[in-house]
């Protein structure tokens, strides 16, 4: 799903138009955006955690010239999915194995 996928569904269910939509849907990508930027951890409840984790400095090896090389520290976006769409991700699965 695209973001403009998630603009007409909100559309199809609402009466604002798809430019207030789509203004609303950015500043809220925009507020995640800062929020991670300024290494702050955003919880959406139902849905989950974003945070940064801090990859440290390590020597890694180029496979094609065999050269070792120092990759720098670095942050990397992480996604911890909350439990109640664990939950509703895993329902039919559940209910299959009780079969």
């Amino acid at each position: 799903m695209k973001k403009s996928d998630i603009i007409k569904q909100i559309d199809r269910q609402t009466n604002y138009s798809q430019k207030d939509i789509k203004l609303v849907v950015d500043y809220f990508l925009d507020a995640i955006m800062e929020g991670l930027l300024q290494d702050e951890r955003i919880e959406l409840r139902k849905l989950g955690v974003f945070m940064l984790k801090k990859k440290p400095s390590r020597m890694v090896l180029n496979p094609r010239t065999g050269i070792q090389t120092l990759v720098s520290e670095h942050y990397l976006p992480y996604f911890k999915m909350g439990k109640y769409i664990k939950k509703e991700l895993n329902k039919d699965q559940h209910n299959a194995k009780k079969i």
